[in-house]
């Protein structure tokens, strides 16, 4: 390639290691020997565990998961997950994805609903009748990985806590105190 009148390299794109995949999630820790670190450090990692980012399956379970019980709209799954979920996270990206692939798939069908505390119609999500079965198939292996994987704030299995722990970080557009718009 010609950069400022000189022909210059092209870099090679980035390499994954050998048996890695995108798909697979990598979870990146510290490593304990390096300086600092103390046990009481990595029992405090136990205690409160990082943020899980859901990946698009995941995003798609969830969504399922909450349009078999409702209509619902993307800022509202997005809220119920940090509620329900304190450890786990979803992007809007990662969302969007789940919300085009379910379309895409017929699975789900869109309409608008005017609220009174917005100025423009919401776009709520209804999952269709014919992919019901289908959604509900998916729920117990959802449910599963929900049960592995994660943990309330503050839950240790190796000593009791002495009472529930805040969370380390708020629900993604949450400030403590302040209700989401229509829930006074």
């Amino acid at each position: 390639m010609k950069l400022h009148g000189q022909w210059v390299d092209q870099p090679a794109p980035p390499r994954l290691p050998e048996g890695k995949d995108l798909a697979t999630p990598t979870v990146r820790t510290s490593n304990p020997s390096q300086g600092g670190k103390s046990l009481e450090a990595i029992h405090q990692f136990f205690d409160q565990p990082p943020l899980v980012h859901l990946a698009q399956e995941l995003a798609i379970c969830w969504v399922l998961d909450r349009l078999l019980e409702a209509d619902s709209y993307p800022t509202a799954l997005m809220q119920q997950l940090g509620q329900a979920h304190p450890q786990l996270r979803l992007s809007e990206t990662v969302l969007h994805q789940a919300i085009t692939f379910l379309d895409q798939q017929e699975a789900i069908s869109s309409y608008a609903q005017r609220c009174p505390s917005r100025g423009r119609p919401r776009r709520m999500l209804h999952l269709r009748e014919e992919h019901r079965s289908g959604a509900l198939a998916l729920m117990p292996p959802w449910r599963l990985w929900l049960e592995e994987n994660e943990r309330p704030a503050g839950f240790s299995h190796h000593a009791p806590s002495p009472g529930l722990h805040p969370a380390a970080h708020p629900a993604v557009g949450h400030r403590a105190g302040v209700l989401p718009a229509g829930c006074q």
